[in-house]
């Protein structure tokens, strides 16, 4: 069994600032968390009332069945999966970090312009990218 890297205190509170930019600066967000590909959370953000715990594990477990299903399909590279429900949508994706991989989870409402969140959350994973860089 690997053993768990936790993210420094130095990405965690970088990584924090990423997050905040990203709810505040695109409408229709109700939370964005910042977990590790294999479900602990290590950051997030909530307007509403949620378990970061379980959408973590939860969510780290739905990117990777879905990778599974595209690889089926003879798709390369899945980097994200939108859910539509009744009240809004959930994106998860890929932060392909070369040091420390790890996903983020937009929880909107569902009345959103996808564009505007994908552009904001295509923004922020860059951002997460560089900081993993810049800190190993």
């Amino acid at each position: 069994m690997e053993s768990r890297i936790k993210p420094s205190d130095k990405f965690i509170s970088s990584s924090n600032e990423v997050l905040h930019e990203l709810v505040h600066t695109t409408s229709g967000i109700d939370g964005v968390l910042l977990a590790s590909t294999d479900g602990f959370e290590v950051n997030s953000i909530f307007q509403k009332t949620y378990d970061g715990g379980k959408l973590s594990a939860v969510g780290s477990s739905i990117l990777a069945l879905v990778q599974a299903l595209t690889s089926e399909a003879q798709l390369t590279g899945c980097r994200s999966v939108i859910l539509d429900a009744e009240n809004g949508k959930i994106m998860i994706s890929a932060v392909p970090n070369q040091h420390q991989p790890m996903i983020v989870i937009v929880v909107t409402k569902q009345q959103v312009l996808l564009g505007q969140i994908m552009h904001g959350m295509n923004k922020a994973i860059h951002s997460l990218m560089e900081l993993d860089k810049e800190l190993h």
